[in-house]
């Protein structure tokens, strides 16, 4: 998937149960093989306990579906995550979206957080050259690919964004997941800005998008989310249609058809709450299932 040019890519998500039933996680993306370019397998997110996301990802590689490790510096110091990059990519999984993690509220669970994002996407490239941190050589060694988050509005507001996205690439940052936009102008400026910088060419650049199911869930996650604005018009849409659900999946498919037509966008990443088959449904509109 990494470094596809020429052709729109489609990554989805998936979090794992809080169960000990592997296969039941495993299921969950279904729908998705032989369709998604990959899969997110998300770490533990909302400072919430799940089965072991590395686990899930090396079960879900067995049926062909490749997969996109999320990692957060939050619960590990740097010996843990090493570690944990060495088993990722002992089980063929070598995609992995570098995060600094949500944060634990006040009197929750203690952070580790020794590496943020940029630190996790340089141990990322120090395992992918085989070696520890600690100078230690990696038998067998197997490239990696990290990857970064980026939130497409504060490009809008920031003058610093585009600077830290630019650290991150140079870092090694080889593909860019973005937060949720649903607003095309946006995406389009953000379009324009990644043209105007030479160091972003060879980085894979997917927009987050996802199914609203009703005004009010894109009501909350605008108000709730990082990262979110869901413009009034699609949630007067959505307030308005007698079939919210399918409203949400066809706001989904015009914004895709739109960035389809940016030359910088490679591809769009499908997000939210149990959503992959309402994911495999809405790249069936775009792909043929291999």
């Amino acid at each position: 998937m990494i470094g596809t040019k020429g052709r729109f890519l489609f990554t989805a998500e998936t979090t794992p149960n809080v169960s000990t039933d592997l296969g039941a996680s495993v299921a969950r993306v279904e729908e998705l093989i032989g369709l998604a370019d990959a899969v997110n397998v998300t770490d533990s997110p909302n400072c919430k306990v799940r089965l072991s996301s590395l686990l899930v990802a090396s079960e879900i590689r067995k049926t062909g579906l490749d997969v996109i490790l999320q990692l957060t510096g939050r619960d590990r110091n740097s010996i843990a995550l090493e570690s944990e990059l060495l088993g990722a990519l002992s089980v063929n999984v070598d995609k992995i979206l570098c995060l600094s993690g949500d944060q634990p509220p006040a009197g929750g669970p203690v952070a580790v957080n020794e590496c943020n994002s940029s630190g996790l996407i340089k141990l990322c490239k120090e395992i992918g050259s085989g070696k520890l941190s600690d100078g230690s050589i990696v038998k067998e060694t197997k490239l990696i690919y990290p990857g970064a988050a980026d939130d497409i509005y504060a490009h809008l507001g920031r003058p610093d964004a585009k600077e830290a996205l630019r650290s991150k690439v140079l870092g090694g940052a080889t593909f860019v997941q973005t937060q949720y936009c649903f607003d095309h102008d946006t995406v389009r400026a953000y379009a324009e800005t990644l043209q105007q910088c030479r160091d972003f060419d060879d980085c894979t650049f997917l927009v987050g998008i996802g199914p609203l199911a009703s005004a009010k869930q894109a009501d909350w996650m605008r108000k709730n989310l990082w990262g979110v604005n869901i413009p009034d018009e699609l949630i007067e849409r959505l307030d308005k249609s007698t079939d919210p659900s399918a409203e949400g999946l066809l706001i989904c498919e015009e914004l895709i058809g739109k960035m389809m037509e940016m030359p910088a966008i490679s591809g769009v990443h499908l997000m939210g709450p149990n959503c992959e088959k309402k994911s495999a449904e809405i790249i069936s509109r775009f792909v043929t299932r291999a």
